[in-house]
């Protein structure tokens, strides 16, 4: 086992469109949801271009293990988050580039 940097970019559209403070309140819930699964990870993100990046270290034989992993994670978290409210917008990821950090 290894420990592997890893971080995945994604980019959001609304429907309907969202304000800056609402993806901000989406990307809160979205990082509580990962704090829910006990996954350390860091967002950075541009409210102006509706995109995030994910980034975190994984203990894991593989980097495919390790992908693996946080893609659940993710995936999970995204889903709590976008439980949908009727006057909420609901942010879909439309792109996404994932890749493997060097330890620095």
């Amino acid at each position: 086992m290894r420990q592997h940097r890893i971080a995945i970019q994604m980019t959001f559209e609304s429907n309907p469109h969202g304000t800056d403070e609402q993806f901000e309140e989406f990307l809160d819930a979205v990082q509580q949801q990962l704090d829910d699964l006990d996954r350390e990870v860091q967002i950075a993100a541009s409210l102006a271009r509706r995109t995030a990046e994910f980034a975190t270290t994984l203990e894991a034989a593989t980097f495919e293990e390790a992908v693996n992993t946080l893609l659940v994670d993710i995936r999970t978290a995204l889903h709590a988050a976008e439980c949908h409210t009727g006057n909420w917008p609901q942010y879909v990821a439309t792109d996404r580039n994932l890749q493997e950090l060097q330890d620095v």
